[in-house]
């Protein structure tokens, strides 16, 4: 398996791959959604990019995988295109490691917090069992490749985020942190004049605090929120000596 850079031109690539498969939180009221600002669109455009720059991030999520509950618990490294998080549940924990073309899996015993053994297995050994990371697939190849897509090697453009319809949805607080909620822009392409953003149409929302960094990612999925919670800063991923 060969690690390959994640290639991504805009957020709306993000939603793409949500279609082709379809901490606390305390939300506060106030008015309905509406179109970014221009300075929204500037903390929204560098979000995927603070990701990239962070390196590898913790995150966990939970989806239900041919009927049967799946905690996903693992790290994300965006720089390396690497995903690799225990997949656990009514059944054998199993490690899952991805990059942007392929997804192996093979059994493993999670830490004390639910995080797969490391270091990685070499991907030559027995027990590996690889395919094709086809976000048509299934809901969890789907969800595995936007997690893999929400970071890149530079700033989303703020004038185009803005004029594709990314919208503010309300404004919330995990953890202790304030986060605006956004609506990604469906499309990657400027909206008519006359067009309004539909706060459904999206099928990604982002939750970022002040510094654009991400704190959560909404995914819909199984015609269902899958939330995908991140956290600190997590170990850098690497294919071992002898990978392929």
């Amino acid at each position: 398996m060969k690690a390959r850079s994640v290639v991504v031109g805009g957020l709306a690539v993000v939603l793409m791959l949500v279609l082709a498969a379809c901490g606390s939180t305390d939300e506060q009221p106030e008015d309905g959604p509406r179109a970014v600002t221009s300075e929204e669109a500037q903390l929204l455009a560098v979000t995927r990019f603070r990701n990239f720059d962070a390196g590898s991030r913790a995150f966990s999520t939970s989806i239900s995988v041919s009927g049967v509950a799946t905690e996903l618990t693992g790290w994300v490294d965006w720089e390396a295109a690497l995903g690799y998080a225990t997949a656990s549940g009514s059944f054998d924990a199993e490690a899952l490691l991805w990059s942007d073309a392929t997804v192996g899996a093979i059994l493993t015993t999670p830490d004390a917090d639910g995080f797969p053994a490391m270091p990685i297995p070499d991907t030559d050994e027995a027990g590996w069992q690889f395919q094709e990371l086809d976000p048509e697939a299934s809901p969890l190849f789907a969800l595995l490749a936007t997690i893999s897509a929400l970071g890149q090697d530079r700033p989303d453009n703020p004038l185009l985020v803005q004029q594709s319809g990314a919208l503010r949805l309300r404004s919330g607080v995990i953890d202790g942190t304030a986060v605006t909620v956004f609506a990604a822009p469906p499309t990657d392409e400027p909206l008519e004049a006359t067009a309004s953003a539909d706060p459904d149409a999206s099928p990604l929302r982002l939750w970022v605090d002040g510094d654009g960094l991400l704190r959560r990612a909404e995914v819909h999925l199984n015609a269902s929120w899958t939330a995908v919670d991140f956290g600190a800063d997590g170990p850098r991923l690497a294919l071992p000596e002898g990978g392929s």
